[in-house]
C-alpha cells in the first residue's frame, strides 16, 4: 500500500492532462463583461443565468459538487462541463490552487448558474496549462458535497455483477461515449476510491482534489485486468479479492481481503515502445 501511496503522490496531474477537451460554442461577450454585468472585485464580474430559488444558501461544507464550462478569450473552450460532469473538489484546496473559482463557488448561491467574466490576472494560479488570459466562466453550484460516500453493496458483490475467470467481479456504474480500451503497458487517468469490505476508505484520489496518473503495469492485478476492460468516461465498480490485491504484499500496512474500488477512467496513453 505504501508503494502504490508514493506511485500516486508523485504522479499526480491536473485535470484535463490527458483528455481531450471537446469545445463549447463560446459566449458572445467574451473580452470583457457586459455592462449589465456585477463587478464583485476588480477583474472579476459576473451576470446570472439562472437564478437560484434558495438564494441565500451557500457552500459551507468542505466539498463543493458544481458543473464548470470555461473559455479563454481566443474563443478555446478549456473545460467543458458536458464532457466532465459534475465536479466535486475540496474548497480549501481551490483557494490555494485557483482562488478565483474558489471564490465564485462560495458566492455563488446553491442551484444558481453564474457566467463571470476573470481577468488574467485575477485567473492566477488556477489550473495547470493555463494561459495568460482572460476567462470566461460557466459555473452552476449544485452543493455540498459528501466526495466518497460508502456504496451500500461494500460488503460483497451484488447478483448482478459480471464476474471473470479470475474472480474480479465488476459493474458498470457509467458508460462513457468512446469505444477504445487501454492496453496493458497504457499511462491511465482516473479518479478512485477504495474501501475494505466493512466499508473502510483507505484512498480517494477525489479526497485530493485531482486525477491520477499511473502505469498500469505498476498497479495491483485487479486493476491491470480490470481497467482493460473501460473505455474513457466509464466508471466502474470492483470487487477485487484478496489474490488480485495485497494479500501477496510485503508491505503489512497494505488491506488485506477483498477490496472495492470505484473507478473513473478519463483518457490514457500507450505505453513506451
Amino acid at each position: 500500500m505504501r508503494c502504490l501511496a508514493l506511485i500516486i503522490f508523485s504522479m499526480l496531474v491536473a485535470n484535463h492532462a490527458l483528455a481531450e477537451v471537446r469545445p463549447l460554442p463560446a459566449p458572445k461577450s467574451l473580452a470583457q463583461a457586459p455592462a449589465q454585468a456585477t463587478e464583485m472585485l476588480a477583474g472579476m464580474s459576473y451576470l446570472v443565468i439562472k437564478p437560484s430559488a434558495t438564494p441565500a444558501s451557500t457552500i459551507t461544507a468542505e466539498y463543493a459538487e458544481f458543473r464548470l464550462s470555461a473559455w479563454t478569450a481566443d474563443g478555446n473552450t478549456r473545460f467543458n462541463s458536458q464532457q466532465d460532469g459534475n465536479l466535486v473538489k475540496p474548497v480549501r484546496q481551490l483557494a490555494q490552487s485557483w482562488p478565483a473559482l474558489a471564490r465564485a463557488i462560495l458566492v455563488t448561491p446553491i442551484g444558481e448558474t453564474r457566467r463571470w467574466w476573470i481577468s488574467a490576472e485575477r485567473m492566477q494560479p488556477s489550473y495547470r496549462g493555463a494561459p495568460m488570459q482572460s476567462h470566461v466562466l460557466e459555473l452552476t453550484v449544485i452543493g455540498n458535497a459528501d466526495p466518497v460516500p460508502t456504496p451500500k453493496d461494500v460488503g460483497a458483490p451484488p447478483p448482478d455483477v459480471e464476474v471473470t475467470a479470475s474472480g474480479l467481479a465488476y459493474k458498470v456504474l457509467k458508460r462513457g461515449k468512446s469505444n477504445s480500451h487501454p492496453s496493458p503497458d497504457s499511462t491511465i487517468e482516473i479518479d478512485y476510491s477504495g474501501w475494505t469490505r466493512d466499508g473502510k476508505l483507505f484512498d480517494s484520489s477525489i479526497l485530493r482534489g485531482e486525477h491520477t496518473r499511473f502505469p498500469l503495469t505498476q498497479l495491483i492485478r485487479g486493476w491491470q485486468e480490470g481497467i482493460l476492460l473501460m473505455s474513457p468516461g466509464d466508471s466502474f465498480r470492483f470487487w477485487i479479492p484478496g489474490h488480485l490485491a495485497y494479500d501477496g504484499s510485503n508491505d503489512l500496512s497494505s488491506p488485506r481481503g477483498m477490496l472495492v474500488f470505484d473507478i473513473t477512467l478519463y483518457g490514457f496513453e500507450p505505453g513506451s515502445p
